[in-house]
């Protein structure tokens, strides 16, 4: 099994690598991680990947392009900024543009399986979940991950309760990180 995890925080040992670690400590198969610290640009609409594949940009995202042909899962991990997706994430998914475009404007389809998702969002207030998993939902489709294959793990009020201490959240992460080794086994 191959899991691509998108992490969109920037602090180290935080809320959402506590989540991170709980899930891929149960997660078996291949794991690439990327995150902020990798040398990845935003999309900059420079519309190249209109009239060509891939994308204009050489940088680490080659790799995760090819990496994400073959994967089963994806997982965004994200601490809610203002109610959203943290910026690193969103400026990581943006890339994505290149295999929204192929499909769009040259009718060619990149990423052919479909592949599973898993959402994992922290935050300081609880009321705060709505708008970022749905964004979380609709970039998924371009990762051609259909909404019926997701689970999504919250933890959120982490001022007063972070997500290291949040046991429910923990678990949940181990069991959704079983699951997909199961499903994985049971389709060999």
């Amino acid at each position: 099994m191959q899991t691509l995890i998108l992490n969109g925080s920037t602090r180290k040992n935080g809320d959402t690598e506590a989540l991170l670690h709980a899930f891929v400590s149960r997660l078996n198969g291949e794991v690439m991680v990327v995150s902020s610290g990798n040398d990845i640009s935003p999309c900059v609409d420079c519309r190249y990947c209109w009239e060509n594949l891939g994308c204009a940009i050489k940088d680490e995202m080659q790799a995760v392009y090819q990496f994400l042909e073959t994967c089963d899962t994806i997982v965004f991990a994200s601490p809610i900024w203002f109610s959203s997706l943290s910026g690193p994430l969103l400026n990581l998914a943006s890339r994505m543009q290149a295999v929204f475009a192929a499909s769009r404007f040259q009718n060619k389809k990149l990423l052919g399986k479909e592949k599973k998702g898993v959402i994992l969002l922290v935050g300081a207030q609880p009321e705060t979940k709505e708008v970022p998993t749905q964004m979380a939902l609709s970039i998924m489709k371009y990762f051609n991950v259909q909404r019926a294959s997701v689970s999504i793990v919250y933890s959120l009020d982490t001022n007063h309760l972070p997500a290291s201490q949040d046991e429910i959240a923990l678990e949940q992460c181990r069991e959704i990180a079983e699951t997909l080794n199961r499903q994985q086994s049971l389709s060999k």
